[in-house]
């Protein structure tokens, strides 16, 4: 298991990096596309928005939005404070990360977004989605966080712990090198506002088709928690792929053929 390099990418793949500033703060997004392709027609391709989790980056993804660059455009969002963006002047909370993130899908004309987060990035996809309902078609949460039941730090640790022992080693020197970018000052800032995010009643207003995905091996998020969550969408579903925590760069093929259903569905 290795990282992309040039010769993983496919031919006529462009790939577009912009920062945005909002305020004070600052969004930075990556965005690739392929030019040509007949996997897709047209008026078929979607938009399609990554969203990460606390402390790493959009490094994560990268396997994915290659995958999922041949369906539409994809937009890889990197929040404040993450990935060497700079730290804003206080703590943001997750509906003002999820604004931050529905203000720069509207500003870009999106069309047909699908919204994908993967662990906190769950929590500010779905904020996003419910502060700009129009501009999302659906709505993929990977890894939910936190389970209501366990929301204590030293539980969603040690969970997380168990995660990391089916992981690539790739990935947990991905997660280590994002954990060193952030810094333990940002990091710490933002956990308060994650571990406290009430998701299962949030979810309950998302108006649009919503898959709710885990890893088999994702002890931050057992069955009976991503059932819930699902069940408590008006439009809800979920599903198991293998893999842990990482799902989105280790099983990213299967991860792309879920959110293919999804927008087929």
């Amino acid at each position: 298991m290795r990282r992309l390099t040039a010769e993983d990418m496919p031919s006529g793949l462009t790939v577009r990096i912009d920062r945005v500033r909002h305020g004070d703060v600052w969004l930075r997004t990556w965005t690739m596309w392929i030019a040509e392709t007949d996997d897709v027609p047209p008026e078929h391709r979607h938009d399609v928005v990554l969203v990460h989790g606390l402390g790493v980056s959009s490094a994560y993804f990268q396997r994915l939005a290659v995958l999922l660059a041949r369906f539409g455009t994809v937009h890889l969002v990197e929040l404040p404070g993450f990935a060497g963006i700079p730290h804003p002047h206080r703590p943001l909370s997750m509906p003002e990360m999820g604004a931050l993130v529905a203000d720069w899908v509207r500003e870009q004309d999106l069309t047909a977004v699908l919204l994908v987060g993967q662990s906190m990035g769950t929590q500010v996809v779905l904020e996003a989605a419910l502060a700009d309902p129009g501009a999302v078609a659906h709505v993929a949460l990977v890894g939910p966080t936190v389970d209501a039941r366990e929301r204590t730090v030293p539980r969603q640790g040690l969970r997380l712990l168990r995660s990391a022992l089916f992981e690539p080693a790739v990935v947990r020197r991905m997660s280590l090198e994002g954990y060193a970018t952030c810094g333990w000052r940002w990091f710490s800032h933002t956990l308060p506002s994650m571990m406290t995010y009430r998701i299962e009643d949030r979810i309950r207003e998302l108006q649009v088709p919503v898959l709710v995905l885990r890893g088999r091996h994702d002890a931050l998020a057992p069955v009976p928690w991503v059932r819930t969550l699902a069940e408590r969408a008006p439009h809800g579903r979920w599903a198991e792929v293998p893999g842990a925590h990482s799902v989105v760069f280790d099983h990213a093929r299967e991860v792309a053929e879920q959110f293919a259903d999804l927008v087929r569905r």
